[in-house]
């Protein structure tokens, strides 16, 4: 739920609840999905980079499709900024059991890490 403190335990319950609870109105899990990943936070959230590409394609499945797009786009790892969370989405994209919300989120916000990736990549070469 929001305001969770930042330990395990606590965003273990949030990915609960953003990816199977069916018992929180739509606004509670979709708030939960907003505050999850916290650029300060890495060392807590690493490990749901995958779990997103994991887990967000059954989590699809079981709500309404505009709420399952609402969940997935805030609940994608935007702070992961890296070539392995391409390659995360890149196989996500390649799978045939996606709903066709989750590919367009997935597929625009792959697009999103692309950019930041390409500046990133610039910021660096500049500096150089």
């Amino acid at each position: 739920m929001p305001g969770l403190a930042a330990d395990p335990a606590a965003k273990q319950a949030a990915w609960e609840i953003i990816t199977t609870n069916m018992e929180l109105s739509n606004r509670l899990v979709e708030a939960t999905a907003e505050g999850f990943w916290q650029p300060e936070q890495v060392e807590l959230t690493g490990a749901y980079v995958e779990r997103y590409f994991a887990d967000m394609p059954a989590a699809a499945h079981r709500r309404t499709p505009w709420v399952a797009d609402r969940v997935a786009t805030l609940a994608f790892p935007r702070y992961a900024v890296a070539q392995p969370t391409r390659e995360l989405a890149a196989a996500l994209l390649a799978r045939d059991d996606l709903t066709p919300g989750l590919r367009r989120v997935v597929t625009d916000l792959d697009d999103d890490l692309r950019r930041a990736l390409v500046a990133r990549t610039a910021v660096a070469a500049a500096a150089a």
